[in-house]
């Protein structure tokens, strides 16, 4: 590896940022690994206590924990950022080669759409974080996302895409399957891929390569596969098909809907997608690439035409998280190419012809580098303008982290949203501003390692867990409609639940004679049952 693209990497992982621990989706994914890694009630959480869909995570999470400390979760984190832009850089050195000096900008290009900086500008500015939408599939699928989490290992996606353009298919091949060892909802997207791979290996009557493909891709998932079969298998046809029902209807509709994800934003990232294809199209990523973007259409049309929840659970659209940053580095590639052809001045070429040298090319993109790097690191962390959490949620959690024993469970207001009035499609909320008077407690489990009765957010896979869950959420909504918890029998449902404490906006305040004030804050009470 050169040292110049390389340092570009590090560039480019500093100033996409990284959400502090524990954020969003971390706090479900991180619950069993911390639970299992320390001495803690969390162990006895009924979360904790459902079938693991990703277990490698969660034993490197528990190893961490226990022996390390919690520094290798970012650490990981931006090696990947790391690897994502070089397995970019990779795509770029075999499908479109660079001119000489134009390595530069199109790293500041592709760091710039990325950067927390403009992210958060665009949010801030504009209403929405759009840049965004040049990394993220459709659906709101991604491989980076804010921090470390499961679908991070996708950018061994990104890299098999890149190996593939380099003339290595096997290699590509295993990166591709490989990604399913970690997490198997990458399973289709791997398969897509390798199939579009084996697609142009037997246009190419490369045999060879695609029996060593076909038996790596074979052995690679092989696992995956067999785990979901034992782990997750159904416990029966009625159970399974409520299960997915209230996964893609209640809990996952904007990822699995095509009506709540497709919008505008949508539309742009399908002619992005397209347009990319239209670059590639004289290069051996094209028959690949093009077989995939099919079975997407196809995959999708099905969802819409079926309504099958466990169709849209697959997720056909989720390749596409690999397929929109494959067409942003190639239209980056290309614009940068273009630039030196038109002599825009930003090339080595063109600041020769103002009387320059490469020296200066050097110069600017130094500059330009730093003023981004500053902007996102000062901003984003110094500035605490990204990865907010409600701050009101603070001083309860603080208290129940001081507090509680191995006998405590808490229940907080889950509820299920209501349905969605509106076409808005999905918009990532990374560089938001949390509503201060929203809180939703989702980081409970993993700030407090207190047991929680259940929430929204954090949800289990198999069937029978979910229709748990669901029965659970439920019972909260119910319980929370009403304020006197005496005169409806709802104080004796509570304990019979197992219920200890219960925590309440306080504008809602609850009544009962079993139940004893604890704590208190502006926004939260908390409430001892006797």
């Amino acid at each position: 590896m050169k040292p110049l693209p390389l340092v570009y990497a590090v560039l480019f992982a500093v100033a996409h940022t990284q959400s502090p621990l524990y954020y969003s989706n971390q706090n479900q994914y991180f619950l069993k690994g911390v639970a299992a890694g320390t001495d803690t009630p969390l162990s006895a959480d009924w979360l904790v206590t459902t079938a693991d869909p990703v277990p490698v995570f969660s034993g490197f999470v528990a190893l961490c924990v226990r022996f390390v400390g919690e520094w290798p979760f970012q650490a990981v984190f931006f090696l990947a950022l790391i690897g994502y832009f070089l397995a970019v850089w990779k795509l770029v050195q075999a499908v479109r080669p660079l001119p000489p000096g134009g390595g530069g900008l199109f790293a500041f290009l592709f760091t710039l759409v990325h950067a927390g900086a403009l992210r958060w500008a665009s949010d801030r500015l504009l209403g929405a974080d759009y840049p965004w939408f040049f990394q993220c599939g459709l659906a709101n699928q991604y491989l980076l996302g804010p921090g470390l989490q499961p679908s991070v290992v996708g950018v061994l996606l990104l890299w098999a895409v890149a190996e593939f353009a380099g003339g290595k298919p096997v290699r590509a091949t295993a990166l591709a399957t490989g990604a399913t060892l970690v997490h198997s909802t990458y399973l289709l997207p791997a398969a897509m891929l390798v199939g579009g791979f084996l697609v142009q290996l037997l246009r190419e009557k490369n045999w060879k390569a695609a029996g060593w493909s076909a038996v790596v891709a074979v052995l690679f998932v092989a696992p995956a596969v067999a785990y979901i079969l034992i782990v997750f298998a159904p416990t029966d046809a009625a159970t399974f098909t409520e299960s997915q029902r209230i996964l893609a209807e209640i809990r996952i509709p904007h990822h699995c809907r095509p009506a709540r994800w497709f919008d505008w934003a949508g539309g742009v990232q399908v002619a992005w997608m397209v347009l990319g294809l239209v670059l590639l199209r004289k290069t051996r990523l094209f028959v690949p690439l093009a077989v995939v973007s099919g079975l997407v259409l196809v995959g999708t049309v099905a969802v819409i035409v079926t309504a099958n929840p466990t169709l849209s659970l697959l997720f056909p659209w989720r390749v596409t998280a690999v397929l929109v940053p494959v067409s942003t580095t190639i239209v980056l590639a290309t614009a940068t190419t273009q630039a030196d052809k038109l002599s825009w001045r930003f090339t080595a070429q063109g600041l020769d012809e103002m009387g320059g040298s490469p020296i200066v090319t050097g110069v600017m993109m130094a500059i330009a580098f730093a003023v981004l790097v500053f902007a996102s690191v000062g901003g984003v962390y110094g500035g605490e303008l990204g990865y907010r959490e409600p701050e009101n949620e603070t001083p309860l959690l603080a208290h129940v982290g001081g507090t509680r024993t191995a006998d405590h469970v808490y229940l907080i207001p889950a509820k299920f949203p209501a349905p969605s009035k509106n076409f808005t499609g999905v918009y990532s909320k990374t560089f938001s501003t949390p509503d201060p008077t929203f809180s939703d407690l989702a980081r409970f489990r993993l700030k407090t390692h207190a047991r929680l009765y259940v929430d929204f957010k954090a949800i289990p896979y198999h069937d029978i867990d979910v229709i748990e869950w669901h029965r659970r959420v439920s019972h909260c909504q119910r319980w929370y409609a009403s304020a006197d918890w005496d005169a409806t029998g709802i104080i004796n449902e509570v304990a019979a639940e197992g219920v200890t404490h219960v925590i309440a906006p306080a504008g809602k305040p609850i009544r009962s004679s079993r139940l004893e004030v604890e704590f208190e804050t502006p926004t939260h009470r908390l409430y001892r049952v006797r």
